[in-house]
């Protein structure tokens, strides 16, 4: 009994010391305000950012969700609208069932990804294609937090979220125009926020600025800051509501080749966990996902994810184009 204890304490003591290294970021999930505007979104990555729609594992493959690539080895954006979805059910309030916010630019910032930023070799180029196609620009004069040298510009894109263009004149070797740079979180505390990244998802700290942090996981940059860092009014950003749909990036998705160490290592360490590791189902017939999700403490969603036979970014494309 007592060196059964002495397991028990060593695997707790384990989890508490040291977080579970995603493979990557897996997908950027956005919940588009209805279906017409999920087809508006996913052209929009398709025709602007050159985005190609992945396939899926032939194995009871997801409908309501177009899964689109910019660049080989990154995340996928991932698009979906809040009506009914029959064959599947949910762990949190199906959007179709919460109070609809209409996206408005007007609405207040909540805490949870602000925007994603993409990266591109020639900037003008890119602004002068995109107001040609009639798309508003959220900031003349806009600033990174972490990186005010570097020019940048912020616009609105579908439902009004908000997208950076980023000028990275050294990436002009990659394979594609486009890609992934960052994605920057408001956050209410910086430093619980950060710790949470650290724990949950063994995130590196690779600089630090006042009120804002950069992390990298897995494959990716994520920028958190605080509302002073990224010109906003405190008191007038809002928390976020599970009861409310705001058409926005609803959750983050991480790779695991196995998720059940970071669910416990989450668990030891006090974190809000909504969803123990289980295998998605559609229709009554299970899926190759098996997900969990952990709440930031922001109430922002991650989901930890594993999938059968791939452990790496997906790389199989979809051999017709919408």
């Amino acid at each position: 009994m007592k060196s059964k204890f002495i397991v028990f304490c060593f695997i707790t003591f384990s989890f508490n010391v040291m977080a579970q290294k995603p493979i990557l970021l897996d997908d950027i999930h956005y919940y588009v305000s209805d279906s017409s505007v999920r087809e508006v979104a996913a052209n929009y990555f398709r025709t602007f950012f050159k985005g190609r729609d992945m396939a899926e594992q032939m194995m009871n493959p997801l409908p309501f969700i177009d899964l689109i690539s910019l660049r080989p080895n990154e995340s996928t954006l991932n698009i979906s609208s809040p009506e009914p979805l029959s064959g599947i059910k949910l762990a949190e309030l199906r959007p179709s069932l919460r109070k609809k916010i209409k996206p408005s630019p007007s609405n207040p910032p909540m805490y949870g990804v602000r925007w994603v930023a993409f990266n591109t070799i020639n900037i003008r180029k890119t602004v002068r294609k995109l107001l040609k196609a009639g798309y508003n620009f959220a900031a003349e004069n806009f600033t990174l937090p972490t990186e005010p040298e570097v020019n940048a510009v912020a616009m609105y894109g579908f439902d009004y979220n908000i997208i950076v263009l980023v000028e990275r004149p050294n990436m002009k070797n990659m394979k594609t125009e486009f890609g992934i740079d960052h994605l920057q979180l408001l956050v209410n505390n910086l430093e619980d926020n950060v710790k949470f990244y650290q724990t949950v998802l063994a995130a590196e700290i690779i600089d630090k600025t006042d009120r804002s942090t950069v992390l990298k996981i897995g494959n990716q940059r994520l920028v958190l800051s605080e509302p002073e860092a990224l010109g906003l009014v405190r008191e007038q950003v809002v928390q976020r509501n599970p009861k409310k749909f705001v058409a926005n990036i609803d959750h983050l998705g991480f790779l695991y080749d196995e998720i059940e160490p970071a669910f416990y290592g989450a668990k030891a360490n006090n974190y809000k966990v909504t969803v123990e590791p289980r295998q998605m189902m559609y229709n009554k017939k299970p899926t190759p996902y098996t997900y969990c999700i952990v709440m930031s403490p922001d109430n922002f969603q991650i989901e930890l994810q594993q999938e059968e036979r791939r452990t790496s970014a997906r790389n199989i494309y979809k051999s017709i184009q919408k």
